[in-house]
């Protein structure tokens, strides 16, 4: 009965060996499996940072490009009404000029 008794509790130190085992065998497989999925996980967020990135870079291009235009359509208005003060003075000077030496 004693041998008996020795052999089940060898049989049960057996089974909870191979269930430990088992088990640490999953929980390094569920392990590995985490760290694939975290990694795949984090090439897609790097890439969709990424494309945000490219998106808010072309979005900010593009009203510099829209407020650069502004800039130069302002500027060209205010040279041709520089150009039109500057001709409006030259002819005036030009009349003062052809007066004085006419008289």
């Amino acid at each position: 009965m004693v041998e008996e008794a020795i052999k089940k509790i060898k049989e049960k130190e057996a089974s909870g060996t191979k269930a430990l085992e088992e088990a640490k065998e999953e929980a390094e497989k569920k392990v590995k499996e985490a760290h694939k999925e975290a990694g795949e996980l984090l090439k897609e967020t790097e890439a969709e940072v990424e494309k945000e990135g490219d998106r808010l870079v072309k979005k900010e291009e593009e009203r510099a490009n829209k407020e650069a235009q502004e800039i130069k359509k302002k500027s060209l208005k205010e040279r041709e009404r520089i150009k039109k003060a500057t001709k409006k003075r030259m002819n005036k000077a030009a009349s003062f000029i052809a007066r004085e030496i006419v008289k």
